[in-house]
């Protein structure tokens, strides 16, 4: 049941680099992404595929693996996917993400959470989206509703829940199918200020392992005038991926209400400090300097210090962030990674269970660890403790 008392007065939206809420105050998004509940990943899921097709979890294939395993029926298979739903995420994790003092729970989902074929509804399509906005309103978070995977695959990573096609830019179908389901989206999200914002494509590439590129940004350009016939309210992120300099800057587009969006991981040589000065100094010269910043992803490791650094830098320059992830497995690490406390490095909670191969498992094996993701069965990490200590007092 929806609890009103907690839903803002107004819509979250750019006034120059600022994020304000509907009453004009600034507005930072501190946030974490509720990662592997819609697209479960194949480094930290409790689901394998076994040795079907190539071995490597993805959503897409783990569809097709369930499809071609004999004990389970198509009914069954949808019966599993709201019983993983429904214990992955829970009303208490939305509890406990506020507690903790974070604001915002970024949305990963995929075109097949909501489709059969990238544009046919599933009846219960926006079940569980909207459920996570009624949590949100309830508990006092704001949502970003991101679009992880587009139909046909926006970057042909696992992460997308499709690493087999590169078929978006190129397939007028696709691209028709995904504005299509972005009208959908914001036509029925519209007048819901608890959404801070659409995230329209995440980690978009120009090509396979190629970055950023005038395609992506003309595309964006596609969505942000569909979104906008059926919504002028809410706030639009522009993802460029993997720095600031990747894409073309957001002055060359007629677009309002938008921010941009960088995912920051050091993979680098450079100390985390310098890290994100060198990104913050690809920022200032990107175009993108007269709009609001959303660091949708991050993470800092194993450093707790780092953690530090990276929030305080964030705040100062006045820059919103969501960490990746809220909740993890980390058997896939220590077995198949060789990383024993990789798992930990990532989520706030982390769970340690050997993951289900969906090909050839029945109906009550997988069922059975799909009941024990909920956080409860999860252990806290130093990142959970951090943001406890962090955020003390900050709602």
């Amino acid at each position: 049941m929806r609890t009103n008392s907690r839903i803002p007065k107004g819509f979250i939206h750019a006034d120059g680099t600022r994020l304000v809420d509907g009453e004009g105050k600034t507005f930072q998004i501190r946030g974490v992404n509720l990662g592997n509940w819609f697209v479960p990943e194949c480094y930290m899921s409790v689901q394998s595929v076994g040795d079907f097709d190539t071995g490597v979890y993805t959503v897409e294939r783990a569809l097709r693996a369930m499809k071609a395993n004999p004990k389970l029926t198509d009914s069954q298979i949808e019966e599993l996917y709201r019983i993983y739903m429904d214990n992955y995420t829970t009303e208490e994790d939305f509890r406990e993400i506020a507690e903790i003092g974070l604001n915002t729970v970024r949305l990963p989902f995929t075109w097949m959470d909501l489709t059969t074929d990238g544009l046919t509804l599933k009846p219960d399509a926006f079940h569980y989206l909207d459920w996570a906005l009624d949590m949100c309103e309830k508990y006092g978070l704001y949502a970003v509703v991101d679009l992880h995977g587009a139909v046909g695959s926006q970057n042909q990573d696992f992460h997308s829940g499709d690493d087999a096609h590169f078929d978006l830019y190129g397939n007028p179908e696709h691209r028709r199918m995904t504005i299509e389901l972005w009208k959908i989206i914001a036509e029925r999200y519209r007048d819901r200020t608890i959404v801070a914002g659409y995230d329209l494509l995440n980690e978009c590439r120009r090509a396979f392992g190629k970055f950023g590129g005038k395609i992506n940004s003309d595309f964006y350009d596609e969505l942000v005038r569909a979104v906008r016939s059926v919504d002028q309210n809410h706030l639009i992120f522009i993802e460029y991926f993997t720095f600031p300099i990747h894409g073309v800057g957001v002055r060359h587009y007629d677009w309002k209400n938008v921010a941009v969006e960088y995912h920051i991981y050091n993979l680098t040589p450079l100390s985390q400090k310098n890290c994100l000065r060198l990104i913050r100094l690809m920022h200032q010269v990107s175009g993108n300097t007269k709009v609001p910043v959303y660091v949708g992803e991050f993470n800092a490791w194993n450093k707790v210090k780092d953690w530090d650094v990276t929030i305080d830098y964030f705040n100062r320059i006045g820059w919103s962030w969501s960490s990746w992830a809220y909740k993890v497995n980390e058997y896939p690490y220590k077995h198949e990674f060789g990383k024993e406390h990789a798992g930990r490095d990532w989520g706030l909670y982390v769970l340690d269970i050997k993951p289900v191969d969906l090909s050839t498992a029945d109906f009550e094996e997988i069922a059975d660890l799909y009941r024990r993701t909920a956080s409860i069965n999860a252990k806290k990490t130093y990142i959970y403790d951090f943001y406890r200590r962090k955020l003390s007092g900050s709602r």
